[in-house]
């Protein structure tokens, strides 16, 4: 009997818990995963950021400047100060004085010939969306999960003694114009360069999904 409470207590005396180095590398392994977790999260973001920069936000651009080389026209012009028509000016507003309509940024794509045009009238496409319904729309999944529908249309600024043709980005965070004036300007301050605040003040980074409205300035 001694015997074998001898041999049970030698076993208990065998076996071991874990080392503090062995606990220390598990921490560290630990810790390894969640950074490259963190990592690719930021990578997969900073992909799409780009993506949203060159396939829909720069793809606008170049539709507008491509149209007005096929027609010596303005994108989005649909008022000429008194009727529908063009001025030189965009509305975004499908023939009224109004500031942009949704039926005004539908008209980007399908305009009123021959009062004025959209893209598709003179052979050109709508650049990449997320939205089939609304190429002018895209969907941006923010850092906290939540959606924010970026909306795009041109406008005639003439604030603070302005007069410029503009493309207007409404509903977009904080996170997403800090990257696409890095991008476009090579700064992010909000107030220079051809990407900007609409208020002209510096973005709004109360937190990183604050939505801001951008311009992005047309040279005419």
């Amino acid at each position: 009997m001694m015997q074998r409470i001898r041999k049970a207590m030698g076993s208990l005396k065998e076996e071991k818990g874990f080392t503090l180095v062995e606990m220390a590398l598990v921490l560290i392994i630990i810790g390894i995963i969640i950074g490259a977790i963190v990592k690719g999260k930021d990578l997969v973001r900073g992909a799409e950021q780009k993506r949203i920069y060159s396939k829909f936000v720069n793809g606008w651009r170049l539709a507008y400047l491509n149209f007005y080389d096929r027609t010596g026209r303005i994108l989005g012009d649909t008022w000429n100060g008194s009727a529908a028509g063009q001025d030189g000016q965009a509305d975004t507003s499908n023939g009224t004085g109004a500031a942009p309509t949704a039926a005004g940024q539908a008209a980007l794509q399908n305009g009123t010939p021959p009062t004025f045009l959209g893209l598709a009238d003179v052979g050109l496409n709508v650049p990449v969306s997320n939205v089939p319904t609304a190429p002018f729309q895209y969907n941006y999944v923010n850092s906290v999960g939540n959606t924010n529908t970026l909306d795009i249309a041109f406008m005639w600024d003439t604030t603070g003694g302005n007069t410029r043709n503009v493309m207007v980005i409404n509903n977009i965070p904080a996170e997403l114009a800090l990257a696409l004036d890095t991008m476009i300007d090579g700064s992010a301050d909000g107030t220079g360069g051809d990407f900007i605040r609409s208020t002209g003040a510096a973005w709004d980074v109360t937190t990183a999904v604050t939505v801001n409205t951008a311009y992005w300035i047309m040279q005419f």
